[in-house]
Formats: structure tokens, C-alpha cells, sequence
């Protein structure tokens, strides 16, 4: 069954489809990438079970199938939960490599304290059900800092910059390691009032040396593609910041992440 849904968020305006009466949208989605699957009724029942009662057809089409993403083991879409309101539900592809996602919703969970991943809402090893962030307002965090630069607006790009180093110290001192912080573009994104988040957790992993924040700052200094003009814009000294990184590795004190930030030029 479908039913035409407008909600405030316009680029959420989509279909309904009830999973107490599955139709096409809902087999394609939980089958993906088959067109229909034996594990179908299971995991219908489960969701139902769970407190789910619909899927939003909304976000933008692959194969004809509107979503809001598509990774190699996971897509993505909108659903409603009963216990905990509407919310991206990230379900396992049925030619996954991976066994469950049970570890991926317990490693955001840990991270949460660094206000990093969004909430998690409720998971099971075949999904991971977390907040919605609305696509019309975050943003992939390369495109920001390419607008901050490009415009020459100083005072909201080094305020990013610090909010994020902060956040991925934090997540460094939980013993968490995302791993993937060294290519943000489809993974972090900012959020209304520069709120930094991360999404797609599934290859994060506990570690005493985790490198968040190094990786970050090895990203503006080399992979990003305007890292000189990044360095010329914020005056940085890019030996003092590898030298400050060298000794932040080394120890994860706060006044040795505090000279991190100093030779970045953000305090």
C-alpha cells in the first residue's frame, strides 16, 4: 500500500509504503539488489516486530528506486519507526560480504559521547536504524570547505576546522578509529550551525592508537586538492604542524593537541 506523504522537510516529501501490506518499493528494498528474495517475510516480520510501520519512497533513483544512498554493502532509506519516530534505516544488501552489522551500531554507539555519528535508534545484524540528517541541510564537508575558501570566509573556516579537530580528538580518546577520516567526501558532513557528523561507521574499529585526528590534518595538508591554498589562506608553517603532529601521536596529551591547533593557526 502507498500513500502520498508532505512533510516540512520538502526534499522528504515522497511515497508511503506499509509493511503490513508490502508492495513492489518494499521488496526491491529489503531484496536489494535482487527484485525479490526468500528472505523477504523475515525480515518483514522483524521490522514489524521492531516497531517499524513504513518506508518513505524519497531521495534521489538508482535503478529506478528512489533512496537516499547506495553503498557496496548497505543502502539507505527513510523509515518510521513507532518507539522512535522517522529515521534513516540502513539495510543489508543480500550480496553483502558482511556478516551483520551488530559491530558497526555498537562502535556508533561508543562515539557518540563525541557527538561524531547520529544517534542509533536500533539495530539488528540486518540493519542499523539511526537519526535522519536531513539531506536539504548537511552537507558533504568538502563542498563547505571548498565555499569557505573559495569566498574568503576566514572566520566560519577556521571555526569548522576547530570544531572538527575537537570532535575527532574526542573520538581519538574514546579508542575509536574511523579509518576512512582521511577521505571525508561521502562520509563527513556539516550539519545545521557547522554541526560536524559521520556517517557510514562499518569500518571503524577500536584501537589504543587511533589516528582521527592525524588523518584529518594529513588530509588539509596533502590529499585535499587545494591544500595550498589552504596553507597560504590560514598562514600555516606545514613542518611546525608535522612536528606538532608527531608529538600529538606520541602522547595524546591536551597541551600537545593544543600546539596541533596553534600551528594549524585555529586558536
Amino acid at each position: 500500500m502507498a500513500t502520498r506523504l508532505y512533510i516540512e522537510e520538502a526534499e522528504l516529501d515522497g511515497v508511503l509504503h506499509f509493511l503490513d501490506k508490502p508492495d513492489t518499493y518494499i521488496e526491491r528494498v529489503l531484496c536489494f539488489p535482487r527484485e525479490n528474495c526468500s528472505e523477504l517475510e523475515e525480515r518483514l516480520e522483524l521490522l514489524k516486530l521492531d516497531g517499524f510501520t513504513y518506508l518513505l519512497e524519497t531521495g534521489g533513483k538508482f535503478l529506478d528506486l528512489r533512496i537516499l544512498g547506495k553503498g557496496y554493502s548497505a543502502i539507505v532509506v527513510v523509515a518510521y519507526n513507532k518507539f522512535n519516530g522517522i529515521g534513516s534505516l540502513k539495510i543489508k544488501r543480500l550480496d553483502s560480504r558482511r556478516e551483520s552489522f551488530t559491530r558497526e551500531a555498537l562502535l556508533m554507539s561508543e562515539a557518540y559521547p563525541s557527538s561524531l555519528p547520529p544517534k542509533l535508534l536500533a539495530y539488528r545484524d540486518f540493519y542499523v536504524f539511526y537519526e535522519l540528517l536531513p539531506p536539504g541541510k548537511c552537507r558533504d564537508y568538502t563542498i563547505v570547505l571548498e565555499e569557505y575558501l573559495n569566498s574568503n570566509r576566514l572566520n566560519e573556516l577556521k571555526t569548522l576546522l576547530l570544531n572538527t579537530m575537537i570532535k575527532l580528538r574526542k573520538l581519538d580518546l574514546l579508542g575509536i578509529d574511523h579509518t576512512e577520516i582521511n577521505r571525508p567526501s561521502g562520509h563527513v558532513f556539516v550539519c545545521r550551525e557547522q554541526d560536524v557528523k559521520i556517517l557510514d561507521w562499518e569500518s571503524a574499529r577500536k584501537t589504543r592508537r587511533p589516528v582521527n585526528t592525524t588523518s584529518f590534518t594529513s588530509f588539509l595538508l596533502y590529499r585535499y586538492r587545494n591544500s595550498s591554498k589552504l596553507i597560504e589562506t590560514l598562514g600555516i608553517d606545514r613542518n611546525r604542524v608535522l612536528d606538532a603532529l608527531r608529538k600529538y601521536k606520541e602522547s595524546y596529551l591536551d597541551e600537545d593537541f593544543e600546539k596541533l591547533l596553534e600551528a594549524m593557526q585555529l586558536k
